[in-house]
């Protein structure tokens, strides 16, 4: 024991010599290193058990230990990975290794390390990094203290099976026992480019050969993650690009992450959608991730994203993944996912879907159909992974809507609440003001102004309930409340319960609510046609059954709505009038509508008891029964404004039917578009019947007709016909091709009772005349339509008293034969009368009625044929046109009788049916026979009718203007009238008779050749006009060649203030001619006369007035001589002014002087005419025995005369002005007038002075004075 510290002394002493020798040999050796670079590879290989290559090794001895630099090193890794460096320095601390029995580095560093790997950075189950001894990962984390990286790279496969290359600017790697720690910046490049720098910094402990607890701190900036994100992202998401400046912690627990934070602060991805890219932006966004209870929880305390530039709103978002708990027992440990959520818009995720496109593609597909809308204010959902039926979850939400999808209906403005589990649930809503499309279920969105009530479901056992409480929805038009309820209970059918109450406000809107899929598309069209307007209270709809079934043939179910359809406008079939203000019951009953109203308008047909009934939805068929009554005319009306207007209102039309009538209407109507079949029948009591073909009404018909579409037939019937009682029966036929309407007409009439004949003729008639008539109608479909009507009389049983030709016998045979045929645009007309009165004639149907050719024959065998011309010929016997014209004015006496229509009303004249010749050897009228005329009616070319009458005693034309006077002018007229002596047989008015001419026309009248009476006047023409009850002549002119006479003035045709006003000129060159022209003999010779006239009087002016005449006269002769003054009725012109006697007084006593006649150089004078008395004071003769002047006057009423003359002799010495008043004031008044008028009577050698008085006819002349003149003073 002694000798034990000596034996450690020297065993210490040879340590330290052997370790002195070791460090100096290695001090001279490392030097030369490089030298034995080979064989120390081999053996390192060897060792390793791989392949090392060094391009050169150099060393060097320092105090603290040996200094390595090893240049270009290469090592072959297992698995084809590889090693490559291109300089490691390694300086190892010799002494503090022995210290510390592990290898102490002063220095360890690797320059552009290049590791290659095909393996991930992770290995090992669990994805926990495995470190056995003795490998290569040994060398660097538990042989190394620590050791520093510059400008290397790792290359290695990614979690995604991307290659990556993990580029190592700077890393210092620090070991200790069980603890590792790292620090430095990392790259992180793949084939697409640079994914970002990132600084790490590691504090991991490793136990049983695991690096597997610790904590992870990473910070980037600008980094793509997406190689990061693992093989399932790649494969399932459509993700392109993830690039995010991120921080994040993490902590490691036994080889797994047990939590962390993840610090999104800027950065985004991006994805390829159906038809653009989509892009997710973060702000500033945290999450933490935890373990609980051995699953995971992921919490997002702010929602601060962006998705394709819209913000989310600010929410939350937490996910709970709890596995399954296999050693306790129980649902609460089960797997299951939890989510919690707030303030999540469905539109913000939208963009998100595409991305996982290929995960879930009918997700996507049915997302886009929805495209819902909206936010979920809150979310809850706990959802068991096995056991998903058993979930239960809470949401609430706002202002939700989607899209119409399959059978689900569009959606609005939803706002509500769900509660419960899938077993057991509840929801409660609220829309407004939503327009919800529902595709073809009904025909337009339903337009929702409030919605609310609550859905209640419970499955349990295999059975199914739904249930609905208190719903209540106010749509447009449409208020509706109800309930249902719908089970559905394993192997057995279904089974639903509706009870709901309706209001409508515009039944117009009703279509909105039919649902066309259960209803049909034929009887949805017929409901949205015909509910036109109206209200409905208290409808109900109730459904009881197994839907399935509906519309339960069998009586299986019920389905029923009863709608009380009230003021409504309904239209039972397109095309028929709308039902106003309508009060119907609706009732929908399974397959089947029956629609009934107490009362309707059909038009102004008043119906009763209508019925409309659908039995059967399929068949498609429409069945209307009602009572109608009310005007026939409003029935025709009504069926005009329907589809049955070319059937039965064609035939109404043709058959007019007037008053009120009764009957039945029966309709089948096709609801596929046939034709509607309309049948009834149509009782008459006291109508009327209004034939258009004939332009003839019935009256006073009764009877019944049937009718099915245009076919009618009638029963006997009975009426009146132009007041005669008549048997009527019609019948109509519509054909394939055309329509056939047939009347039979059939009476006894007794023509002086017939109203349609005038009064006044039929006094002339007696007897009754039995006749029958035949009425075919035929209208084609296509093309114009043609008739046919006979009739058959008889007038034996008549008696005429009727002026010539029209006079007949009682019991003379007269039977009457017409027939008529045509069409549309023409037709012909013929018969006979009697055995001799035989007609023909062709008419044309336009605007207007027009004869294009006819003719009447007497004692003609055969019908005649047409004329060549156009127009009616009527050759008929001789006229008495005195005994017409009086038959026909005694109809309307004292009210301008005689005058046509035409004058009455030249305005609108009379219409002329085309030319009409009346050919007659003689027609008395006018007082005058007419012999062999020809009078033409006829339309000129600017429509005004035409006269031309020719004849022995008339040829001249008649134009009656409608917008102008009327022109006559006369080429030729003789009219010399013998009236008979009777009373009343002049055409003139008599006493105080009123001619109203307030409607004659204006005339222009022009007479070539006019002889009046006997006697020719020549040419006459005159202008009438008038105004209110003033005629007015104008332009007035008598010329015969000799004479000439011009007339105006007016007759006011005033009741009680008549009055005529004539004024003009009487002239001629020889006054003996003029007179002797109209064969009258005249006292006045060789001398031409004028008078000037303007007369007037209160009476006509055929009736002058003597007592109311007034005027003034102003006439003048010229040189003549007065032969006889008794001679002809011109005597009785000088006889007025008592001159004929004056004449003879003076013959007595100058005889010597006027013994040959009384020649004088002129006549003149002025009279004026007051009240019947008429004046003068100048009345002057200028003889060549003497010159005669007169004064006084006349009284033409009482046919006296008071009037002085004065007759100055020729003499041989002038007689002065005051000798003729020296001798009589009275005698030189008159002459010294006579001196201003006709020159001075200086020449005269006497003066006398006659007093003429008396009566007229025989009057007093009495001589006052005879001195010879004297001689004027000098």
């Amino acid at each position: 024991m002694r000798r034990l510290p000596g034996i450690l002394l020297l065993t210490g002493a040879t340590i330290v010599v052997v370790i002195a020798l070791l460090v100096s040999g290695l001090r001279l050796a490392m030097p030369h290193l490089n030298s034995w670079r080979q064989p120390l590879l081999d053996k390192v290989s060897a060792l390793a058990g791989m392949p090392v290559q060094a391009s050169a090794i150099n060393g060097s001895w320092e105090n603290f230990g040996p200094v390595l630099e090893i240049k270009g090193l290469h090592v072959s890794l297992k698995e084809g990975d590889d090693l490559k460096a291109d300089r490691i320095t390694l300086a190892l601390d010799i002494w503090q290794s022995m210290l510390h029995l592990r290898w102490q580095f002063r220095n360890l560093t690797f320059y552009q390390l290049n590791l290659a790997t095909s393996q991930p950075l992770t290995s090992g189950d669990g994805e926990k990094l495995q470190l056995e001894p003795g490998k290569f990962s040994d060398l660097f984390l538990r042989q190394f203290d620590h050791f520093d990286l510059r400008d290397s790279q790792i290359s290695f496969v990614t979690l995604s099976g991307q290659r990556a290359r993990l580029d190592i600017p700077q890393l210092t790697w620090l070991n200790e026992k069980n603890r590792h720690r790292a620090e430095g910046l990392v790259n992180l490049s793949s084939f697409t480019g640079q994914h970002g720098e990132v600084q790490v910094r590691l504090d991991l402990s490793d136990s049983n050969g695991y690096l597997d607890t610790g904590r992870v701190w990473m910070q980037a900036d600008d980094v793509d993650v997406k190689p990061w994100l693992g093989q399932w992202m790649r494969d399932n998401t459509s993700l392109s690009s993830a690039r995010f400046s991120l921080a994040a912690w993490m902590s490691l627990k036994e080889g797994e992450i047990y939590d962390g934070d993840i610090q999104l602060k800027k950065g985004g991805a991006s994805w390829q959608g159906d038809s653009q890219q989509h892009h997710l932006t973060v702000d500033d966004v945290t999450a933490h991730i935890a373990r609980f209870n051995s699953g995971w929880s992921i919490e997002l305390p702010q929602t601060n994203l962006v998705t394709d530039g819209q913000a989310w709103p600010k929410g939350q978002l937490s996910i709970l993944w709890q596995p399954e708990n296999g050693i306790l027992p129980g649902p609460n440990h089960n797997e299951e996912v939890r989510v919690r959520a707030t303030q999540l818009d469905l539109e913000r995720l939208d963009p998100l879907l595409p991305l996982f496109a290929k995960l879930t593609p009918t997700l996507l597909e049915n997302w886009r159909e929805l495209q819902p809308k909206g936010r979920l204010t809150a979310l809850a959902v706990d959802i068991p992974v096995e056991q998903p039926e058993q979930s239960r979850f809470l949401a609430k939400w706002q202002d939700l809507s989607w899209q119409h999808w399959e059978l689900l209906p569009g959606m609005a403005h939803f706002n509500g609440t769900l509660s419960g589990g899938v077993a057991n649930g509840r929801v409660d809503f609220n829309v407004s003001d939503a327009s919800l499309p529902y595709g073809t279920m009904f025909r337009a969105p339903l337009e929702i102004q409030q919605a609310s009530g609550a859905l209640n479901w419970q499955y349990a056992n295999d059975h199914f309930t739904l249930a609905g409480r208190q719903l209540d929805v106010k749509a447009r038009s449409l208020w509706a409340k109800g309930d249902f309820t719908y089970s559905q209970p394993k192997d057995s059918p279904p089974r639903l319960d509706i009870l709901a109450g309706i209001n409508v406000t515009d039944a117009g809107d009703a279509w909105r609510y039919f649902p066309e899929p259960l209803m049909g598309k034929s009887l949805v069209d017929y409901l949205s046609g015909a509910i036109k307007g109206g209200q409905v209270q208290n409808a109900s709809l109730i459904f009881a059954g197994n839907p399935h079934l509906f519309p339960f043939k069998h009586n299986e179910g019920m389905f029923e709505v009863w709608v009380p359809l009230k003021q409504s406008t309904y239209q039972f079939q397109p095309g028929w009038p709308d039902l106003q203000n309508l009060d119907i019951n609706l009732d929908f009953v399974n397959d089947g509508l029956f629609m009934k109203a107490e009362r309707t308008r059909l038009g102004q047909v008043e119906g009763k008891n209508i019925s409309a009934v659908i039995p059967d939805y399929l068949k498609e068929k429409l069945i209307i029964d009602g009572d109608i009554s009310g005007a026939g005319k409003d029935v025709g009306d009504y069926f005009n404004q329907t589809p049955l207007k070319h059937s039965l209102g064609a035939a109404l039309d043709e058959l007019q039917v007037g008053g009120d009538v009764s009957g039945h209407l029966h309709l089948d109507i096709p609801l596929d578009g046939e034709l509607v079949r309309a049948t009834g029948d149509v009782n008459m009591n006291n109508n009327t019947l209004f034939i258009k073909p004939l332009e003839s009404t019935i009256r006073q018909l009764s009877g019944r007709f049937t009718y099915d579409n245009g076919d009618l037939k009638s029963g006997p019937m009975t009426g009146n016909w132009f007041g005669q009682p008549l048997d009527v029966s019609f019948n109509t036929l519509e054909g394939e091709k055309n329509y056939q309407i047939a009347v039979d007409l059939k009476g006894d009439w007794q023509p002086g009772k017939m109203d349609v004949i005038p009064a006044p003729l039929r006094q002339k008639l007696e007897g009754t005349a039995s006749w029958k008539s035949n009425v075919a109608i035929n209208l084609p479909h296509n093309g114009s339509a043609d008739y046919q009507v006979s009739l058959d009389g008889d007038l034996k049983n008549v008696s005429s008293h009727l002026p010539s030709p029209l006079d007949k016998q009682r019991s003379t045979a007269m039977p009457i034969k017409v027939a008529a045929k045509g069409n549309l645009s023409s037709f012909t007309l013929s018969g006979v009368v009697g055995n001799s009165h035989r007609f023909n004639s062709q008419w044309l149907l336009g605007k207007q009625l027009r004869v294009d050719r006819g003719i009447w024959e007497n004692d003609a065998k055969s019908t005649p044929a047409l004329p060549a011309a156009n127009g009616m010929v009527l050759n008929l016997p001789p006229l008495d046109g005195e005994a017409w014209l009086s038959l026909m004015n005694s109809q309307g006496a004292g009210k301008n009788t005689g005058v046509s229509s035409a004058v009455q009303n030249p305005k609108s004249p009379a219409y002329i049916p085309g030319n009409i010749t009346l050919r007659t050897p003689s027609l008395t009228l006018g007082g005058q026979q007419w012999q062999d005329l020809e009078a033409t009616l006829s339309e000129g070319v600017s429509g005004e009718t035409q006269i031309q009458a020719k004849g022995k005693e008339i040829n001249g034309t008649l134009k009656m203007n409608q917008r102008s006077a009327w022109t006559a002018h006369l080429n030729y007229l003789y009219y010399n009238p013998e009236w008979a002596a009777s009373a009343g047989s002049s055409p003139l008015p008599a006493g105080d008779a009123a001619i109203d001419f307030s409607h004659w026309p204006a005339l222009t009248l022009t007479c070539d050749e006019c002889w009046l009476r006997g006697q020719k006047f020549g040419r006459m023409a005159a202008n009438l006009s008038h105004t209110s009850d003033t005629l007015t002549l104008k332009n007035g002119l008598i010329d015969s060649g000799n004479s000439r006479l011009t007339v105006e003035g007016e007759w006011v045709n005033r009741a009680g203030a008549q009055r005529t006003a004539l004024k003009g000129v009487l002239s001629g060159k020889k006054i003996n001619d003029a007179t002797n022209w109209f064969g009258i003999n005249t006292p006045l010779r060789d001398s031409s006369f004028r008078t000037e006239y303007d007369l007037h009087w209160q009476s006509a002016p055929w009736q002058p007035s003597e007592a109311t005449l007034s005027g003034v006269l102003k006439t003048h002769f010229g040189a003549g001589q007065i032969a006889d003054v008794n001679t002809g009725r011109a005597g009785q012109l000088l006889r007025l002014v008592s001159f004929d006697a004056l004449l003879r007084k003076l013959r007595l006593d100058f005889s010597d002087t006027f013994s040959q006649g009384f020649y004088y150089d002129s006549i003149g004078g002025t009279a004026w005419i007051d009240k019947g008395v008429m004046h003068t004071d100048n009345l002057l003769v200028d003889g060549l025995e003497a010159d005669i002047a007169m004064k006084g006057k006349v009284d033409l009423v009482k046919r006296q005369i008071d009037m002085e003359a004065v007759v100055a002799p020729e003499i041989s010495a002038t007689v002065g002005v005051a000798a003729a008043f020296a001798v009589n004031p009275v005698v030189g008044a008159a002459v010294f007038a006579a001196s201003k008028v006709l020159g001075p009577l200086w020449n005269k050698i006497s003066v006398l002075r006659y007093h003429i008085s008396g009566p007229v006819d025989k009057p007093q002349i009495d001589e006052v004075l005879r001195k010879p003149a004297e001689k004027s003073a000098k």
